[in-house]
């Protein structure tokens, strides 16, 4: 944006400071704390470790669940998931089917 005029000794300080810093390229290990990690799983591998790093989610991050923000945010899972496999394909086989079941139920609580 060659066109904008810094107008105050701010935005010239401001300007100066773009200048200074444009295609300067950082490591992660000389950030100052707290350290800006790349996001993306492909950066954490943590074979054995709990699939959520703060234990809260950890029942709950299947391979089915990992859309949910624990399980694909801190990048805990035991192993790198891919994203179109299911390792077990029949795995709601035992489960209920509640559309032709909901005639047989005898008690709701509410």
């Amino acid at each position: 944006m060659k066109h904008v005029i810094p107008l105050n000794q701010k935005a010239r300080r401001l300007v100066a400071l773009v200048d200074r810093t444009r295609g300067a390229a950082q490591a992660l290990t000389t950030d100052p704390p707290p350290t800006q990690y790349p996001f993306g799983c492909t950066t954490i591998f943590a074979p054995g470790w709990e699939v959520d790093s703060g234990g809260g989610t950890h029942g709950l991050c299947q391979p089915i669940e990992r859309d949910l923000y624990d399980c694909y945010h801190t990048c805990y899972w035991p192993a790198q998931v891919p994203d179109g496999v299911s390792n077990a394909p029949g795995w709601t086989a035992s489960c209920g089917a509640p559309m032709n079941d909901w005639k047989s139920i005898d008690l709701v609580f509410p």
